[in-house]
């Protein structure tokens, strides 16, 4: 008989009746509490080898194979009941047979009729072993729960769910490496009922200086993907031996742990990913964000720092010192907030990505992805709507807020770095440089523009030429242009 909780335990019969239920005064007791005071009785006939079993009218019924029996039932040797949460084998044995000593090696392949008769056998104690491991959201936690489950059920000295990253630290684990490379490598679940007198020659030397008795290695099979390896052993010499019960009841739970292991494994993926996703919609739009996000799905990577042209867009807060003093710190904390906001709503409206804020001003570019074509075009307008949403706000407050605006394009280094936690976007380049210039050129509330961004944005805007621009590090200077906020007159 077992229980989801504790080792089996064995009774033979005698001839006549056996009664079993919640009742210590049963002949079979059985402490669960959806069990019946009298719940069945068997009855077993010696003349001719018969075994009956009736249900005492029970509140919850007595199953067997899954089936509630209403009247006497006839059982065969490996016939399951079930009583409750007790799950009871019926095995016919010659009483003059001499016992048999089990020694050496078992395999059994990991076969679908294996896993059912697992079930079969052990349905209670997996239905609870599914329910626990059903609310387990770490996969540690989850291998702890399958390991310690089984240790208590099997009584066991040690038990351990050991992931396929970790079978190069078998030795490291305390685990006899050689018989968990025979479970590895044939895919095969491996019992070791009593250990032969040459176990050492047989099973390395760590066996026999670990005094092993009995052991027992289960692959966790996923398809033909191998994710773990069951682990349990046994060194009391008068310990119960690891027999088929056992091994059905490692294969029915390495099941599990596969489906358990996938479960975390995905959630793990899916919590990467919406981290990363949120990490993304700090400097993308949501459109850009889900672009990069579907490279990533497929790849597992971030674009990395690649050349590419870009345009990319400076706006600058005017006198942010003097603010910041007549204002005071709270006032401007809460005005730079406002602005940000409304900004890089902006800049996520017309397809750009938030580089990062600068004190009181912000870098952005243009051009990241082909989800977004004509990028010199999207800046302006962003710059453009900028000063329009700046305009508006100044309107309703009589704290006036003034920018200068600076774009430029050409060739960059751009893309993601960082890790999981953290990732950052970063542009570099002498491009990033001339449109930081341009900027404090472009003071107040104006778009200045370099020579990359003008000769694509011909004939879109009204540009007023500004004349060359002084930038430092380069010899030559910029020739720059203004956009100016009156439409284009069209021909």
């Amino acid at each position: 008989m077992r229980s989801p909780w504790g080792e089996p335990a064995e009774f033979t019969l005698k001839p006549g009746k056996t009664t079993i239920g919640r009742s210590p005064d049963n002949d079979i007791a059985v402490p669960d509490q959806s069990a019946s005071r009298s719940h069945a009785e068997l009855e077993y006939d010696e003349s001719t080898e018969s075994l009956v079993i009736r249900d005492m009218n029970s509140t919850n019924g007595t199953f067997v194979h899954r089936e509630r029996i209403t009247r006497p039932h006839t059982l065969q040797s490996g016939d399951v009941i079930r009583i409750g949460e007790h799950v009871l084998t019926v095995h016919f044995r010659d009483p003059n047979a001499a016992p048999t000593r089990k020694e050496g090696l078992g395999t059994q392949l990991l076969t679908r009729d294996l896993v059912l008769e697992a079930l079969d056998h052990h349905a209670v104690l997996l239905y609870k072993i599914a329910r626990q491991l059903n609310t387990v959201l770490d996969i540690d936690t989850a291998l702890r729960e399958v390991s310690s489950l089984l240790r208590v059920s099997m009584g066991a000295d040690k038990c351990e769910v050991i992931l396929a990253e970790q079978f190069t630290d078998l030795n490291e684990l305390g685990f006899p490496t050689t018989i968990a490379r025979m479970a590895i490598d044939q895919q095969t679940a491996i019992i070791i009922p009593d250990m032969p007198p040459d176990s050492e020659k047989r099973f390395g030397k760590s066996a026999l200086l670990m005094r092993l008795r009995s052991a027992l290695c289960v692959p966790v099979m996923a398809g033909d993907d191998l994710l773990a390896l069951i682990y349990i052993y046994k060194t009391d010499p008068e310990s119960r031996p690891f027999d088929e019960n056992d091994l059905h009841l490692a294969v029915a739970i390495s099941h599990q742990a596969a489906l358990t292991i996938q479960r975390t494994q995905l959630i793990k993926s899916v919590q990467k990913e919406q981290q990363v996703r949120v990490l993304l919609q700090r400097f993308l739009s949501p459109p850009e964000a889900e672009y990069i996000m579907r490279d990533y799905a497929r790849t597992g990577l971030l674009p990395g720092l690649t050349e590419r042209r870009l345009t990319v867009l400076f706006a600058d807060i005017m006198d942010s010192t003097g603010l910041a003093e007549q204002m005071g710190a709270k006032r401007f904390g809460e005005l730079l907030s406002k602005y940000y906001h409304e900004m890089t709503n902006i800049i996520f409206q017309h397809g750009g990505v938030l580089d990062k804020y600068l004190g009181d001003g912000l870098m952005a570019v243009f051009g990241m992805t082909d989800a977004q074509p004509d990028p010199e075009v999207n800046a302006i307008r962003a710059g453009l709507t900028m000063l329009d949403r700046l305009e508006f706000m100044n309107s309703r407050s009589t704290d006036q807020i003034g920018v200068g605006i600076g774009i430029n394009t050409g060739l960059v280094v751009a893309g993601y770095v960082g890790t999981d936690e953290r990732v950052e976007f970063t542009v570099l380049g002498d491009t990033v440089n001339v449109a930081y210039m341009l900027e404090a050129h472009a003071r107040p509330n104006r778009i200045v523009i370099g020579p990359g961004t003008t000769g694509a944005v011909a004939g879109h805007f009204n540009l007023r030429r500004v004349g060359p621009v002084e930038v430092k590090g380069r010899t030559k200077p910029v020739q720059a242009h203004e956009v100016l906020r009156e439409p284009l007159e069209m021909d």
